[in-house]
């Protein structure tokens, strides 16, 4: 990943929350612990508390030996993502051992439990699941980001790797999305579905809602329903981020 501290900004303090988005940089982000979770700074980047947000994002600082005390994610559908270090994600008696660019995405009922072994840095993002009737659950998903495949799309002008299957029975997607740098969205995108995305590397200008605002490495930004956006890949390194969006229902 890119070291923020190497990236220089023409803005001072890019932090802001809008009634469209919300950019949460990491200059920005304030210690928390969250219940059941133990040697870990667990910082909240997405909850409906005070944001129209539909789901939770959180980026887990974990410090060697850092654990779960007991079964977590009941209720949810989650998805942990490994940026640094190593975790294992223990459900259903199975342990997966994910290094960075490794994932687990569990359907709602199956709850897990982390350990990490040395200092670690993990994504979790977790939402409800919206039943169809006549529409199976989905399934487990177990991955790595170099073992997807990966779609040039000229519209975004870059490449988007979806790590989750696309079906119907998924009503969430993990997109893994990179860009060359000087390429830019060929649109500027409206539509009903939110975003939570966590920059992974490089740096760029996103347009969000009438605000054009400098991201790199270690931001998150949240994007509502119907806020416009595109993005121009800058610097001098590829960038890339992860993409949460809702898809497959119609939002009643």
């Amino acid at each position: 990943m890119t070291n923020p501290a190497t990236v220089h900004h023409v803005s001072a303090n890019r932090g802001r929350v809008r009634a469209a988005y919300t950019l949460m940089c990491p200059e920005n982000l304030v210690e928390n612990a969250l219940p059941h979770l133990a040697g870990v700074n667990a910082m909240p980047l997405a909850t409906p508390r005070s944001l129209p947000a539909q789901f939770g994002e959180y980026l887990l600082e974990f410090e060697a030996g850092g654990r779960s005390t007991r079964p977590l994610g009941a209720g949810f559908e989650n998805f942990l993502y490994v940026l640094d270090g190593q975790a294992v994600v223990t459900a259903e008696d199975n342990g997966h051992t994910l290094e960075p660019g490794g994932y687990v995405f569990l359907p709602e009922g199956i709850e897990f439990a982390i350990e990490t072994p040395g200092a670690s840095r993990v994504l979790w993002v977790k939402r409800r699941y919206e039943p169809v009737a006549g529409i199976a659950g989905p399934d487990i998903v177990v991955g790595h980001i170099d073992e997807v495949t990966h779609h040039a799309d000229d519209t975004i002008g870059g490449t988007y790797a979806p790590l989750l299957p696309l079906d119907e029975r998924y009503d969430m997607a993990m997109n893994f999305m990179r860009f060359e740098v000087g390429s830019r969205f060929q649109m500027v995108e409206v539509h009903h579905q939110e975003h939570g995305l966590y920059m992974l590397e490089g740096e760029g200008i996103y347009y969000l809602g009438d605000d054009h605002v400098e991201v790199s490495a270690g931001d998150f930004i949240y994007m509502a329903p119907y806020c416009p956006q595109s993005f121009y890949a800058t610097g001098n390194t590829r960038p890339s981020y992860l993409l949460y969006k809702d898809i497959n229902r119609d939002g009643f």
